[in-house]
């Protein structure tokens, strides 16, 4: 099985002038403020736009969210149960495609997006469309800033994830808490970091997992981070722990 995880930026030529045609023709309105109050947002989407170049082949893309702050969704496959894929910061959902493409084919409903402003919201809208669209249950994984958020948000949700994976989580990403002591979400949880990793302290990503649960965390030798674990010699031994663990948590 081959993985090859992929950061490349975003172009420009396919996505930015769809988004914009897309967020322009939103047609929804927000409701008059309260005196006194600021002007609450307006949901955007979802919209189609084109399909970016790295996405997988059948895949398809939206915009959604906020009309001030949208998200662009890349999206794939079909049936009840969803994955959402959140990217490192800096990156977006090329750095998924590959993963995107294979649980896919393995009958998933499959989700990654690029962040919007709001991190926290980029990651709800994901999850709203493949809800939207049929997910009954969702998976959240995540990696880097990803892993942070998926953490963190895993409680806020409702309904719960079936499961959440973060692959090199800190403790806390834009001021939303990942630790699990904060965490009311009780659920399946697997956090994946490396021993010596330079980007962030093993010790965080421990923060992250439960203290009274050792299988919710892994710890692999090296230095790698987020999804460079994919490329070590831990590589295979990672992937078939997430999906055994996707597939667990779908039928816990």
């Amino acid at each position: 099985m081959s993985l090859s995880m992929r950061t490349r930026p975003l172009a420009l030529s396919v996505v930015a002038l769809p988004l914009l045609l897309a967020v322009s023709a939103c047609d929804t309105t927000a409701e008059p403020a309260a005196e006194g109050s600021a002007p609450a947002a307006t949901t955007a989407g979802p919209r189609a736009i084109d399909t970016p170049d790295c996405a997988p082949e059948g895949a398809r893309a939206v915009v959604a969210g906020t009309e001030d702050d949208p998200a662009i969704i890349v999206l794939l496959g079909d049936g009840p149960q969803g994955i959402v894929f959140a990217p490192q910061s800096g990156a977006d959902y090329c750095q998924w495609a590959d993963e995107l493409a294979r649980y896919a084919g393995e009958g998933y409903r499959v989700a990654s997006f690029a962040w919007s402003e709001d991190g926290a919201l980029a990651v709800e809208a994901a999850v709203d469309v493949l809800r939207g669209e049929g997910a009954e249950d969702v998976v959240l994984v995540g990696s880097s800033k990803g892993a942070g958020f998926v953490a963190g948000l895993a409680d806020d949700l409702e309904p719960a994830p079936a499961g959440v994976i973060a692959l090199s989580p800190g403790v806390e990403v834009e001021g939303v808490d990942a630790t699990s002591a904060n965490s009311a979400y009780t659920g399946p949880l697997l956090v994946i970091a490396s021993e010596t990793d330079g980007s962030i302290r093993a010790s965080e990503s421990r923060q992250v997992a439960r203290a009274d649960d050792p299988a919710t965390y892994v710890e692999l030798p090296g230095g790698a981070h987020g999804v460079a674990i994919f490329t070590t010699d831990a590589g295979p031994q990672v992937i078939d722990q997430m999906d055994a663990f996707i597939a667990a948590a779908f039928t816990s």
